[in-house]
């Protein structure tokens, strides 16, 4: 779900580069197409000419169709609810391949599309989306700890901080019970001092205090989000690989730990690469010696490590500033 995987990568923990294994998962189809909108090419920092992106032949969203709706109230005021954040996560879910202004514009141009919509609606929803799109990069500023039940705190605070009290619990409070369930399910499970009987008896009465409801429709992502948090855990641990192995098995099983240690591979080469790519870049444009037209076409020869996907990510990391020292 997009709605899993913005808030998400644990509830948008997120403060270093993210890899491509972070990019959004595809989401359901449930309405009209989303218009395809091209993409602006990101400006290059330090005043140096802009280097065009690569073409965009692959659109993420190109042919899927729009995940969540607009409803209003019987005073035709647009109802805030878990539908309009499904809307927003959909179309926010292009991030790295286009900015939020562009993003605001595809949605824009989808409400243009939907005529039991007027203007006042349109308006009204593009204020929420302006609020959800603020609130998302104030949760990606707050950063990380070892403490997770703390930073699940600080994200709540932060939420209706911005939010009151009404739109966050309307947006998030499903997401936040099931969250703070979540860490004691991992902390059961990482509790080296309780038998088997003893962690068993309260995984069960964990589960048990979740809506069956809620459980059931997420189950695939919050285990997902379970197995990220372990390894944002175990990245600030500086746990060895036989760490990783073991204390992945004891709560995912053997298969799924060598299929998690696959993605470590996958991570710590994407890692390299773009370490490579950012002290590369950070040369060529020290380098006073160069013509602009020479610069652009050697930057554009450092992306050549990178699919095409990658590329975009690459280029939308550099834009933000967000390259790796």
């Amino acid at each position: 779900m997009a709605a899993a995987l913005l808030g998400l990568l644990f509830f948008l923990f997120l403060s270093k580069a993210p890899s491509p294994r972070g990019v959004a998962q595809p989401v359901p189809a449930t309405a009209a197409s989303v218009p395809a909108v091209s993409a602006v090419a990101p400006a290059t920092p330090r005043g140096a000419p802009r280097l065009s992106a690569p073409p965009a032949q692959a659109d993420s969203l190109r042919g899927t169709d729009v995940d969540g709706s607009v409803r209003r109230d019987a005073q035709g005021h647009v109802v805030a609810d878990r539908e309009l954040r499904r809307l927003f996560d959909y179309f926010l879910s292009r991030l790295g391949e286009r900015d939020t202004v562009q993003i605001r514009a595809d949605l824009l141009a989808w409400l243009q599309s939907q005529a039991q919509l007027d203007a006042r609606a349109r308006a009204e929803v593009l204020n929420l989306f302006d609020r959800y799109a603020e609130l998302q990069r104030a949760s990606a500023a707050l950063g990380r700890s070892s403490d997770l039940r703390a930073d699940l705190q600080r994200l709540r605070e932060l939420r209706r901080r911005e939010l009151g009290e009404s739109l966050a619990q309307a947006w998030f409070g499903e997401e936040e019970d099931y969250a703070a369930a979540t860490l004691e399910r991992l902390a059961l499970a990482r509790d080296n001092t309780l038998d088997l009987a003893t962690r068993t008896q309260r995984l069960a009465q964990v589960e048990a205090s979740v809506d069956p409801r809620q459980r059931a429709s997420r189950a695939d992502s919050t285990d997902y989000q379970l197995a990220v948090v372990q390894s944002e855990q175990l990245d600030t641990q500086h746990a060895d690989a036989s760490q990783r192995v073991q204390q992945r098995t004891e709560l995912w099983g053997a298969d799924a730990a060598a299929r998690l240690a696959e993605l470590d591979q996958q991570d710590l080469d994407w890692q390299l690469r773009l370490r490579a790519y950012a002290q590369a870049r950070e040369k060529l444009f020290a380098d006073g010696t160069l013509a602009s037209g020479e610069r652009e076409l050697r930057l554009l020869k450092l992306l050549e490590v990178f699919s095409e996907a990658e590329q975009r990510r690459v280029l939308s990391l550099a834009e933000e500033g967000l390259l790796p020292k």
